[in-house]
């Protein structure tokens, strides 16, 4: 997430992400500042209007007249190996506008970023071990060099509910997260300290439903459950992980292994499967898998990964990608249901060119 400078020749990835929200029984709890100016440089002011921008990707004209919030951030260094491979790492601008009227809230947000990150946990076949594995969402730091991570872009707002987190408006999210922990509890959660506190978390995922499915904010919380206070409003998931374990056909004793549950045969450059593209017959499921590795699938087709680096990882470990049928690590539904949905959004990723000192 750097910003590109070289000579007078400015290229800048910047991913846009407006949200809207209908009202839930989360939201009654938070309060709007009303007819004031912004106490500081960390303070956003939400204008009121009387009609909506509309939730498209599209900057309305009428953001002109919410001022902007301009920031950057950077990764913190914290005990533990917490954020090994991220610490440092700089978000050099990110911008925020708030607007509301009498039922809702709206939030623009851009931020700079030079890559789109859209493949979470791809499925790849390896012809020296001859099996299917997945890549990590975090850094591989047994490989050498270390293998990047295979993950989503992503940003989180989390809000005081009804002021119950003391000390809130100067350690913000730090007083949630614990560090530190077992390494069976996660080593390093998020979850309030007394059972009065809680959270509201809109939680933006570019694969889980930010830029696909329904295009929506997944709508959490955090409370004071150990190890893990993150939740979910009530509805359903909009991902499943697109995993599932099969026998190896002809082990004796029977050896079973993880393999992809769904695919479609011959596409390329896909992030993820639509679960009505199985119902329909686009994607199949695996249901066999031998010993080198062949997946059979429902209709008694074959996919035989062995020699076609389309499947396999492409390139070393600190600098490789994938082939172009690396299989997508996720499942989805057509959208959130319930309060976990009820938060509306829309992003568009941008390469502008231009010129600059």
């Amino acid at each position: 997430m750097k910003l590109f400078k070289s000579l007078n020749f400015w290229v800048v990835s910047t991913i846009l992400l407006l949200i809207g929200y209908a009202i839930s029984c989360t939201k009654t709890d938070q309060v709007l500042d009303t007819g004031v100016k912004p106490k500081n440089s960390s303070e956003l002011l939400s204008i009121k209007v009387a009609s909506p921008p509309t939730i498209d990707g599209a900057i309305d004209a009428q953001w002109e007249n919410s001022p902007k919030l301009e920031f950057s951030t950077a990764v913190p260094e914290v005990t533990g190996d917490v954020f090994r491979g991220y610490t440092g790492n700089i978000i050099p601008s990110v911008t925020l506008r708030s607007a509301y009227d009498t039922g809702n809230v709206y939030m623009l947000v851009e931020w700079a970023d030079p890559t789109q990150s859209l493949k979470r946990g791809p499925w790849y076949f390896d012809p020296t071990t001859r099996k299917w594995a997945q890549e990590s969402g975090t850094f591989g730091f047994t490989s050498t060099p270390y293998r990047a991570p295979f993950y989503e872009d992503k940003i989180a707002f989390l809000w005081n509910i009804n002021n119950s987190v003391s000390g809130w408006n100067s350690a913000t999210c730090y007083k949630s997260c614990h560090t530190g922990l077992p390494a069976a509890d996660g080593s390093s959660r998020h979850f309030t300290n007394y059972p009065t506190e809680r959270i509201d978390m809109w939680h933006w995922k570019s694969v889980r439903g930010g830029a696909n499915a329904g295009h929506q904010v997944h709508d959490q919380y955090q409370d004071n459950t150990y190890p893990n206070g993150r939740k979910s409003d009530a509805g359903v998931d909009v991902y499943q992980n697109n995993t599932q374990n099969l026998p190896v056909t002809g082990s004796s004793p029977v050896v079973t292994v993880a393999v992809p549950k769904y695919v479609i045969p011959g596409k390329t450059d896909y992030n993820w499967i639509y679960n009505e593209e199985f119902t329909s017959g686009v994607a199949k499921q695996v249901v066999a898998v031998d010993t080198i590795g062949v997946l059979t699938l429902n209709d008694g087709t074959k996919i035989d990964p062995n020699g076609d680096t389309g499947y396999q990882r492409i390139g070393t470990f600190g600098s490789g990608g994938l082939g172009t049928k690396a299989i997508p690590g996720v499942t989805l539904n057509s959208a959130y249901t319930g309060s976990a949905g009820d938060i509306l959004c829309f992003h568009f990723y941008r390469i502008w060119l231009g010129t600059g000192n």
